[in-house]
């Protein structure tokens, strides 16, 4: 065998494992990605159901939240100050949902899923009022979904843009 076939039988060789590579690399990052996709959609569901849990578990955090719902300014600042944490601790966590399934990280599916949720609560008087009150605390991209998604008059459907330039519905 002469020198020039031994070099080029291990080109392909090498090329070979080259291309060998870049199939497990691909697999790797598919994996990874379900992977993380999987982590951020507990986390959510996992921040959403401590939200839950804190109503479920104290009164008081409930009887605020119903009260400061219908009539925010009866209530007292404390409670008011409570009602304003809770709302923020909410929506901070849909936030987080919206951002994960924008930047391909997370599940649309759950941010669909939440949407009924979300428009029940900017129904009440309370919560309008208090998202007047707080411009500031959320991403213009998050506050801009919101508007679209509680808007009482739909003159379009709205759409969530999300990673690779794929969109979900918004609101249907």
């Amino acid at each position: 065998m002469a020198l020039t076939e031994i070099s080029q039988i291990s080109q392909m060789l090498g090329s070979a494992a080259v291309v060998a590579s870049l199939i497990f690399v691909r697999f790797q990052i598919r994996h990874n990605t379900k992977a993380t996709r999987a982590a951020s959609h507990h986390a959510v569901s996992e921040a959403l159901n401590r939200v839950n849990l804190l109503w479920a578990r104290n009164s008081e955090v409930t009887r605020i939240w119903l009260s400061g719902m219908s009539d925010r300014r009866a209530l007292t600042p404390e409670e008011r100050w409570r009602f304003d944490s809770t709302i923020r601790a909410y929506l901070h966590v849909c936030e987080a949902m919206y951002t994960q399934a924008d930047l391909g990280a997370g599940d649309c599916g759950i941010v669909r899923a939440e949407e009924d949720g979300i428009k029940t609560v900017f129904l009440s008087e309370g919560v309008r009022e208090w998202w007047a009150e707080n411009p500031f605390g959320f991403s213009p991209a998050f506050r801009n979904y919101i508007e679209r998604l509680t808007k009482p008059a739909w003159t379009g459907a709205a759409h969530i843009k999300l990673a690779a330039g794929e969109t979900a519905p918004v609101g249907e």
